[in-house]
C-alpha cells in the first residue's frame, strides 16, 4: 500500500511566528505591530470565550464571526497555530457539523495558554 504525501495545510503549524510582527512593523511602526500585539494578547481570551460559547449553544454564524476574527488577527500576529485551527472551526461550521466544531473549539481552548505564554515570551524590538 502506498501512503499519500500529507498536504502542507495538514502539518502542524508554529504557535508563533515572529516574522509576521516584523514584517507589519517594517510596513506601519514598531510602535504600531508592539500596540497589535498587545492588544492581540489582551483580547485573546475574550475571542476564545465567545467561540465556546457559541459552538455551545450552537449558533453558527455568532461561532463563524467569531472564528473569523479570531483567525484574521491570529494570522497577523502571526499565532499560526491559532490562526489554522480556527480555519478547521469554519470548515465544520460550514459543514454544518456540530459536533467538529465543538472538538476544535476545545482544540483552540486548550490551544490558548501555550499560545499565552508565547505571546509573553516573546523578543520585543525595544528590548
Amino acid at each position: 500500500m502506498v501512503q499519500k504525501h500529507r498536504p502542507q495545510a495538514d502539518a502542524p503549524q508554529p504557535t508563533l511566528d515572529g516574522q509576521r510582527l516584523r514584517d507589519l512593523a517594517a510596513d506601519c511602526s514598531t510602535a504600531a505591530a508592539e500596540a497589535f500585539a498587545a492588544n492581540y494578547s489582551a483580547l485573546l481570551a475574550q475571542r476564545v470565550d465567545r467561540i465556546i460559547r457559541s459552538v455551545g449553544v450552537g449558533h453558527r454564524e455568532m461561532a463563524m464571526d467569531a472564528a473569523l476574527s479570531l483567525r484574521t488577527a491570529s494570522s497577523m500576529a502571526g499565532a499560526l497555530r491559532m490562526s489554522h485551527l480556527c480555519i478547521r472551526l469554519e470548515k465544520a461550521l460550514v459543514a454544518a457539523d456540530l459536533a467538529a466544531a465543538a472538538g476544535v473549539a476545545r482544540d483552540i481552548d486548550l490551544h490558548m495558554p501555550e499560545l499565552q505564554e508565547a505571546l509573553a515570551s516573546r523578543h520585543r524590538p525595544d528590548q
